[in-house]
């Protein structure tokens, strides 16, 4: 009986030996089971050498990706359906601000207290228009100059040369000094003129 149970024993091991494959790839299995696993894959897709390029879903299963570059700086096209990256637009908006809707022509734009230029703006002097209107409107330099030039003129006048200076030869060119003239009224000479 013991040498029974011991064939016994003997026999199943071989068997299950048998039906053992030690080597998965030697597995066969249906042709239709490898041709469905086949057709549910698509062609791999290519490698690219730039790291710049984004793929974007196909319209169709299966269908082949499309690319889209990554820019990181930001450029002037308005057709470009490029991405940028968040820093290219963080650096190319820091020194941007909003622009700057149009005014009277000839107006001075303000800048305001954050950096940039206001929506506000101061008119230039007109000396041929009513002053009462442009009590805060700003004078150019070339008419502040000859105001002052003109006012100086009026109310001073030579008073001595050096005696170095031929009495001939004396101008206001080569004053040394002047004297206040009075003006009637306290007047005040604007230059003329735009």
């Amino acid at each position: 009986m013991q040498k029974s149970l011991l064939l016994a024993v003997i026999a199943t091991l071989c068997a299950g030996a048998a039906y053992a494959v030690p080597n998965t790839a030697s597995v066969v299995t249906s042709k239709s089971y490898v041709d469905t696993a086949v057709a549910e894959k698509q062609a791999k897709i290519p490698g690219k050498e730039s790291t710049n390029i984004a793929l974007t879903y196909p319209s169709t299963t299966g269908g082949t990706p499309g690319e889209r570059t990554i820019y990181d700086s930001v450029g002037t096209s308005t057709s470009d359906t490029g991405l940028v990256t968040r820093g290219a637009v963080v650096s190319a908006l820091q020194n941007k601000q909003d622009t700057i809707t149009g005014g009277t022509s000839g107006s001075v734009a303000v800048y305001n207290s954050s950096g940039g230029i206001s929506g506000n703006s101061k008119g230039i002097y007109n000396s041929t228009n009513a002053y009462s209107g442009q009590t805060t409107y700003l004078t150019q330099a070339d008419h502040v100059n000859t105001a002052i030039k003109n006012g100086l003129n009026q109310h001073l006048s030579c008073a001595g040369w050096p005696d170095s200076i031929p009495v001939a030869e004396r101008t206001d060119a080569n004053c040394w000094t002047y004297r206040m003239n009075t003006l009637a009224n306290d007047a005040v000479v604007m230059p003329q003129g735009n």
